[in-house]
């Protein structure tokens, strides 16, 4: 995207030479210390991530009115059944791997309880939610507002799972210890329990999800790594995934 936003500036100016661009955030790395850079092992500055390299700042109030918006556009547009992501990685996996044709989609980012409360409200019949593990984990253990600021329990939620389905003391201290979900899947894999633990959280995902969008609305989930694909979903995932195939 730089490459290309040079290259337009270059032919708009008439120059035909060459370009160096340096890229930089000024007291990146006093800003670094608020964040969860130092836990991930990332020392010298700020990371930068994300997928579409475009930044939008905005208000919470102005994020949750723009969802809103596309909510009630699809609405208007007479959808009944949507697909909603947190972000970039959840619909690129629904589209690239999933097969869905997201002509019926909106991301919430990390308004997921606001998301599903419009949701019911607009009179959705269903909802198909698709994330990475990293963001659904924390819906499955009540977390409605995914934003780090506000909740994370990614570790406890995992270990606490992995207890349950019969950890042992070295397995679950571990995955407290882990900096990110997917390191702790690599630790699940190798203690032969992913399956048990992937499957426990489905099953609370799926419990928080119909306790937060009531009776009237129908809403299910998907979860996924990007290197394992899928690792869990809730029980009625796979007809919500039909709708949107079709």
């Amino acid at each position: 995207m730089i490459q290309e936003q040079l290259e337009a500036a270059a032919a708009r100016a008439g120059y035909a030479g060459g370009l160096r661009a340096v890229i930089s955030v000024p007291t990146g790395e006093a800003l670094a210390g608020r964040t969860f850079n130092p836990r991930l092992g990332i020392e010298g500055g700020i990371s930068i991530l994300g997928t579409s390299g475009i930044v939008r700042p905005m208000s919470e109030a102005a994020l949750l009115d723009s969802l809103y918006l596309e909510m009630d556009q699809q609405k208007a547009a007479g959808a009944r059944d949507i697909v909603v992501t947190p972000g970039n990685y959840g619909e690129a996996f629904a589209r690239e791997k999933l097969g869905l044709s997201l002509a019926r989609w909106c991301t919430c980012s990390n308004y997921i309880g606001a998301a599903i409360d419009h949701a019911a409200g607009a009179g959705f019949r269903s909802v198909l939610l698709v994330g990475h593990l990293g963001k659904l984990i924390k819906v499955s253990a009540g977390c409605m507002n995914t934003h780090s600021k506000v909740a994370d329990a990614r570790r406890e939620t995992l270990a606490a799972h992995a207890a349950l389905a019969g950890g042992d003391r070295a397995l679950v201290k571990a995955l407290f210890d882990s900096l990110t979900t997917d390191a702790g899947v690599e630790l699940l894999r190798g203690a032969g329990l992913l399956e048990p633990v992937m499957d426990s959280i489905a099953g609370e995902l799926d419990a928080q999800l119909k306790r937060r969008a009531g009776p009237e609305l129908a809403i299910e989930g998907i979860f996924f790594s990007n290197q394992y694909g899928i690792l869990g979903k809730t029980p009625g995932a796979e007809g919500l995934l039909a709708l949107h195939r079709a």
